[in-house]
């Protein structure tokens, strides 16, 4: 019983260390039920342990911007979410760049009222394609895939602005290898996915023996904000700003929790 009662307190003791400084402000993040390594790991509502690069990112983020208590962690179809944040069935999930936004929805805003760009998570987009195929390596990709049909994520924030980009898109697969296969297959013509830094396609690629090639422009450079509910951010502003300053000065961390990954796999 003493054994017990000592191993109690010690818990008591340590749960402050990592979130301190006032009480618990409960914060429900959607994201996609799908498994899509080393971003998002695990199939279904179940959230799995080690969960992904991207969920590291949103638990740090949270830690650091006073929420005092860990994010709960719902998961749903990629079709759902932005659905779940404007009826505030969920406090937060990540959006890509769009023409317009719900006024149900919040985002960080600079001075003069404006998305403000710096606080968001850089996305740039690169183009896959067949080394066989012998597209020079410093092709124009948007120029590249004009009138062919390119392989994209299911439910990916970036597939609308591809079709504002007058490309083809084929999003019917669910992550990078099954994209892949398609472009093997020759039923798809190129693949777009997303990289975090240079470099970090190089294990993708290195699988696939030099069959699939990397073009050396980037497609599109874009943003992914932590947009919230706008219900939520009007009752807890304090700590959605310092959560959006947050991942401003902490951009390059997902980076670091993909090399995490990408090292154990």
């Amino acid at each position: 019983m003493l054994m017990r009662y000592a191993l109690l307190l010690l818990l008591v003791l340590q749960a402050p260390l990592a979130y301190s400084g006032g009480g618990c402000v409960p914060v429900r993040v959607g994201y996609i039920d799908q498994h899509r390594p080393p971003y998002w790991l695990g199939e279904g509502e179940v959230v799995p342990e080690p969960a992904g690069a991207s969920v590291d990112l949103i638990r740090a983020a949270v830690q650091g911007s006073g929420f005092n208590c860990p994010p709960t962690l719902i998961r749903l179809p990629a079709a759902r979410l932005k659905m779940a944040l404007e009826a505030g069935d969920i406090d937060m999930t990540p959006i890509g760049e769009q023409p317009s936004y719900s006024p149900e929805i919040a985002l960080p805003r600079d001075r003069e009222g404006n998305v403000d760009r710096n606080r968001a998570m850089p996305n740039t987009m690169v183009v896959l394609v067949r080394a066989k195929d012998r597209v020079p390596a410093n092709s124009n990709p948007q120029e590249y895939l004009r009138g062919k049909t390119v392989g994209a994520s299911q439910g990916s924030p970036i597939n609308g602005r591809l079709r504002e980009m007058g490309l083809v898109v084929d999003d019917g697969a669910r992550d990078l290898d099954r994209n892949l296969a398609k472009l093997k297959l020759g039923r798809v013509d190129a693949v777009v996915t997303n990289l975090v830094r240079p470099g970090h396609l190089d294990a993708t690629l290195k699988r696939y023996g030099g069959s699939i090639v990397q073009l050396q422009q980037p497609l599109i450079n874009t943003r992914v904000w932590m947009a919230f509910n706008a219900g939520y951010y009007r009752a807890h502003p304090e700590q959605v700003e310092s959560l959006w300053n947050w991942l401003d000065s902490n951009r390059l961390h997902l980076g670091d929790y993909v090399n995490k990954y990408r090292k154990t796999q």
